[in-house]
């Protein structure tokens, strides 16, 4: 009797774990990239965060450089006041258009704008709240920019559809493959290359090392690639010593992980790296 009630208990067990795998939400990520919607005279930075294919908020701001007017004084990015802002154009500061509502929109409002810019931001961002990638995706590939512009509920900008397009961009972005790895140089030797490929697309990033990665020296790289795939064996590493001793593996994993560059001598297996961080 014992038994059978174990049994059942079980059962019950491994079903709930179940239902709960199958119920449990997608995780929340962050995605961000820079853009430019507005055209060559700024730049943009705009963020998503999503949660499987759905974006559940979005923030966009602009950047650019902006004067004083008689009335409302520019609002510079922070060390604009200093040695940053040292070599910016005579009587301007490179500025948020948010920071800069007011003073932006003034012009905005000679052109006929009756919008102001951080409430046309505000209108795109609840646009594209609550919807799929795919669902933009499908609003914008055959979109017309000055029709799109009524897309939009609230927003004016002649640009709308540029500023959705790179809320689409973000939102993939927070889906991209993140990969962070410590680097533990343990070859005996100047490391002089030091590279990851991509396995999917063939592309080669750039050589690690620099100007070299001396003997027991430690470093820690980050590499992100796009694709929300599993990222299981996605990469090649490959190092080449001063004295042209070479390793590689073929099948690294987008994770994060330590990764100890071994001297032929301390090899245990077939490869020229071990997965462990070296004992201390």
């Amino acid at each position: 009797m014992k038994k059978i009630l174990a049994l059942v208990l079980c059962f019950v067990l491994l079903a709930s774990i179940s239902a709960f795998a199958e119920e449990a939400p997608a995780p929340i990520k962050i995605g961000q990239v820079d853009a430019a919607p507005h055209g060559k005279g700024c730049f943009a930075v705009v963020t998503a965060v999503v949660q499987g294919d759905v974006i559940l908020a979005a923030k966009i701001d602009e950047f650019q450089f902006v004067s004083s007017s008689e009335t409302i004084e520019a609002v510079g990015v922070p060390n604009s006041d200093g040695s940053f802002g040292e070599n910016y154009p005579e009587g301007k500061v490179l500025g948020s258009k948010r920071a800069n509502n007011s003073l932006y929109s003034v012009n905005m409002q000679r052109a006929g704008s009756t919008v102001q810019i951080a409430a046309n931001y505000n209108a795109i961002e609840a646009y594209v709240a609550g919807k799929t990638i795919a669902e933009l995706e499908a609003a914008t590939a055959e979109a017309d920019a000055a029709a799109f512009v009524d897309t939009v509920s609230g927003a004016t900008l002649a640009d709308s559809l540029g500023y959705v397009k790179a809320v689409i961009e973000a939102a993939k972005a927070a889906n991209d493959q993140v990969g962070t790895y410590t680097i533990y140089n343990k070859t005996g030797e100047t490391v002089t290359s030091l590279t990851l490929k991509d396995n999917v697309t063939g592309e080669v990033g750039a050589n690690l090392a620099g100007a070299g990665m001396a003997p027991d020296a430690v470093m820690t790289i980050t590499t992100s690639l796009p694709g929300s795939e599993d990222g299981h064996g996605r990469l090649t590493l490959d190092f080449v010593t001063e004295s042209g001793y070479a390793g590689t593996f073929a099948t690294l994993s987008i994770e994060v992980a330590p990764i100890t560059l071994l001297a032929p001598d301390a090899m245990t297996g077939a490869t020229q790296i071990s997965f462990f961080a070296p004992a201390e």
